[in-house]
């Protein structure tokens, strides 16, 4: 231990002063009960036809059923009672299982039940013997999703409060997320981040539509907090007007979020495996702060856990902490056009 560098204790009042914040949420737990019955043939999910000729939009949410700002989206345009102008639109709340299994306390509530309901869309699982209640709601769903043109898939998560889209460069994506606007941070997954989870509900739309199908997911912010559902909401709007599914005017009315941060990207590299389940880390999720080589970012039981490079952001946090499990990711900042600019500068005058 170097004089100076932060110690133990003090990585524990960090890490305390970050989880007060997060004991008070502020989106509601809610019973969904009156929606059980829905309008489509599959419970708690809803299927609105114009009669015009459009592409049928799904929107998701309670994937996990502890990120309530989906369901504050589609809640929203259900009791709005807002109906696509053109084409058809699909409302779909997800696993609602979890979601019911909350305590309507605790801010990190119910991912999933048995399997993780995001981790199950792929034809080997849907086909096979599997019989958790995932995987049983999954074929439920199926149909539906199957059929999307487009889809939209909103989440939140336990510590990152920027909203952000998870994208590679150059892909259809990428592009529906820059003309969908929103959030204006961007991560991408590197060749060994070993993150990359293709079993998706947004990867079964492109799987079964091919290039006819795209789907799309976005993070909306912390689990519990305000600024989540009001991201949620507007994307939402964003994606069915980008569509022409609903008017300016609609649009208008349901929008009541926009992401005042700079625009960034970050590239996910590698997970740091934590050793035990007692960790504690002095840095703010949300704030995706780069770290000088060493710089110690918390503790893992005893051990100095150190930025393994110049530069290194620590981000996405798992919910819970096992020894020898990713406890999160080490990712760095790409620079920005001006800044690409005056690096590309910099290196041809070092050049000459």
């Amino acid at each position: 231990m170097v004089s100076g560098e932060p110690t133990r204790a003090e990585a524990e009042l960090a890490w305390g002063r970050l989880h007060q914040e997060r004991t008070n949420p502020a989106i509601p737990w809610r019973d969904l009960s009156a929606y059980r019955k829905g309008n489509n043939g599959v419970s708690y999910c809803f299927t609105f036809d114009s009669g015009r000729s459009g592409p049928h939009l799904v929107i998701t949410g309670l994937t996990h059923g502890n990120e309530p700002s989906g369901r504050e989206a589609i809640l929203m345009l259900l009791d709005k009672d807002v109906r696509p102008l053109i084409g058809k639109l699909s409302l779909c709340l997800m696993n609602i299982d979890a979601a019911h299994g909350s305590n309507g306390v605790d801010p990190y509530g119910i991912r999933f039940l048995d399997d993780d309901l995001n981790r199950v869309w792929d034809d080997a699982i849907l086909d096979g013997d599997g019989n958790s209640r995932e995987v049983r709601r999954a074929r439920e769903l199926r149909p539906l999703i199957a059929s999307a043109d487009r889809l939209l898939d909103i989440h939140s998560t336990p510590y990152e409060a920027a909203p952000f889209y998870i994208l590679d460069p150059g892909t259809r994506e990428a592009r529906l997320a820059e003309a969908l606007g929103g959030p204006r941070t961007f991560v991408t997954y590197g060749r060994d981040s070993g993150s990359a989870h293709r079993a998706t509900v947004v990867n079964y739309v492109a799987k079964c539509q091919g290039s006819a199908g795209l789907g799309i997911g976005v993070e909306s912010g912390l689990f519990f907090a305000a600024e989540s559902a009001a991201c949620a909401k507007t994307m939402a709007a964003r994606f069915l007007h980008l569509f022409g599914v609903i008017s300016a005017q609609t649009l208008a009315e349901l929008s009541c979020w926009s992401d005042s941060r700079p625009k960034q990207r970050l590239t996910l590299l590698f997970p740091e495996i934590v050793q035990t389940n007692d960790i504690a880390l002095l840095f703010r999720p949300e704030t995706y702060a780069p770290y000088a080589v060493g710089a110690i970012v918390g503790y893992d039981g005893d051990r100095a856990i150190r930025a393994p490079f110049d530069g290194a952001v620590p981000m996405w946090l798992k919910q819970t902490f096992e020894a020898g499990v990713q406890g999160f990711m080490w990712a760095r900042k790409e620079p920005g056009e001006c800044e690409a600019a005056q690096l590309e500068t910099t290196m041809e005058e070092k050049q000459t």
